[in-house]
């Protein structure tokens, strides 16, 4: 009988398929410590966001007053910056437009004073004489944005050798301009 050789080691010159696993497994790895800089970084961001919000909420809330006096003072200043929103509601352009067009050329504007707690639009103005000035009054009655237009005083300028006539017109104008 002849001896039996049993050989269990294999003698391959290198061993490519742990090789590859092994790369397959560093290249894995390395995309994981990149991808968890990655999320550290954005940690890091969203962590100086939080403070500064914190930081810019703290200043706000140290500037509310405590005291009675700046108590009064913010609501006053609350008032004051909603009648300011209140005066830029209302359609200048509107106004303008209805109080122009019908002048014509025979009317010159001098001043418009606006009362926003009446709705009124005080409108001063010269003519040539005092029925173009009541022409002007009806003009503007007939105009959608006013209610009532109103003569409050008239004055012939008699030192001017045309004589005209100085006037001033309450308007008062829509609640649904």
């Amino acid at each position: 009988m002849s001896k039996l050789r049993l050989d269990y080691q294999n003698y391959s010159p290198f061993p490519w398929v742990g090789a590859i696993l092994a790369s397959c497994v560093l290249i894995v790895l390395v995309m994981i410590a990149m991808y968890f800089v990655k999320l550290r970084y954005q940690v890091d961001e969203l962590e100086s966001y939080i403070t500064r919000t914190t930081m810019k909420k703290a200043v706000h809330l140290s500037n509310v007053p405590t005291t009675e006096k700046g108590k009064i003072e913010q609501t006053l200043e609350v008032k004051n910056a909603n009648e300011v929103l209140h005066h830029l509601s209302v359609p200048w352009e509107i106004l303008f437009k209805a109080v122009e067009s019908s002048g014509g050329s025979k009317i010159t504007l001098l001043s418009l004073e606006p009362d926003f707690e009446k709705k009124q639009v005080k409108i001063s103005g010269e003519a040539d004489n005092y029925k173009t000035v009541m022409g002007y009054i009806t003009e503007l009655g007939t105009q959608e944005v006013f209610d009532a237009v109103y003569l409050q005083n008239h004055d012939v300028r008699q030192e001017d050798p045309d004589k005209p006539v100085r006037f001033t017109l309450l308007a008062n104008w829509r609640d649904t301009l």
